[in-house]
């Protein structure tokens, strides 16, 4: 269940541009004054200019499951990584998962998270890279309201207030409103307008 395409907000084009594009490397598709299309893997990422500040979203890339420690090093170059809210984490072991993160913020203070998930032995790699865009927060007032509604399979074992749908390569977060964003904790969970197209063409939206 890959995103072929995802289409978000930002409060500032030209600086989402400018961070995307300079500070990650990723390349830049198209782009107009109101709209920047970036290749994140093989996902075709969409930043358009909101008329306010969108709440702060999570989202996560994957990478080589292989690579983790040159993922960390890679954007240890970049940008300074988000602890945990106590402090004492930078690097993530998520073993229910089978996965490595590690975390950072963009300039909307969006939580992004670079993954390597060990049940994709097919995304090894000899080098490090963004494979595609594989997690996307979707905030709710009712978490297991909206899992029946979507009609996707469900990914490991969630909650009331937490629960992933579709599958390694491709995850819906849904979490309720008001939940804190792991790691820090800081932010509440608030919805955030945001559309995507699946592998197999079908294409969702939410305002």
């Amino acid at each position: 269940m890959s995103f072929r395409t995802l289409q978000m907000g930002t409060a500032d084009l030209e600086r989402a541009r400018q961070f995307w594009t300079q500070t990650m490397g990723l390349e830049e598709l198209s782009s107009s004054p109101d709209f920047v299309t970036l290749a994140a893997g093989e996902t075709h990422w969409t930043l358009t200019q909101a008329q306010t500040s969108p709440p702060i979203a999570h989202f996560a890339f994957n990478v080589p499951e292989n690579l983790f420690d040159e993922a960390v090093a890679w954007l240890r170059e970049r940008v300074p990584l988000l602890a945990s809210a106590d402090g004492t984490e930078q690097l993530f072991d998520f073993t229910n998962w089978n996965a490595h993160a590690v975390y950072f913020t963009d300039p909307d203070g969006n939580i992004a998270e670079l993954i390597a998930r060990h049940t994709l032995p097919e995304s090894r790699r000899e080098s490090f890279e963004i494979l595609g865009i594989s997690e996307i927060g979707l905030v709710t007032d009712d978490v297991p309201s909206t899992v029946a509604q979507l009609g996707l399979p469900t990914y490991r074992q969630g909650g009331p207030q937490f629960q992933p749908v579709g599958d390694e390569e491709g995850l819906l977060i849904i979490v309720q409103r008001n939940r804190p964003w792991y790691p820090d904790n800081r932010h509440p969970a608030q919805p955030i307008p945001f559309s995507v197209t699946l592998t197999n063409g079908q294409t969702s939206s939410w305002t």
